[in-house]
């Protein structure tokens, strides 16, 4: 099997001129983020560098752990796009 990754990479070096900047940049983000999970313990998931400085705010809001802040965050985005019901939740997690 082919890493997707690895195959969007290739194709943009091929065809840097037609890309974006914007592209280039989520690219480049991502091969990133693959690299460094590779060095990151199972199990662990690495924020780019603004979104742990937003967790990181919103938790000290909060009072909240990094993934406490996270969780809520992914939570608060599962329910609004639909992919998790109010209702499905248990009581501790829907408080």
């Amino acid at each position: 099997m082919t890493d997707k990754l690895a195959t969007q990479l290739l194709t943009a070096a091929d065809e840097l001129d037609g890309m974006s900047r914007s592209e280039i940049q989520v690219l480049l983000r991502r091969a990133a983020l693959r690299v460094d999970n590779r060095t990151q313990e199972a199990g662990k998931t690495v924020l780019i560098r603004e979104i742990m400085a937003v967790m990181d705010d919103f938790a000290a809001e909060q009072k909240l752990s990094r993934d406490e802040a996270v969780n809520a965050a992914l939570l608060d985005w599962a329910i609004g796009m639909g992919l998790i019901q109010v209702d499905d939740l248990d009581d501790e997690e829907g408080e």
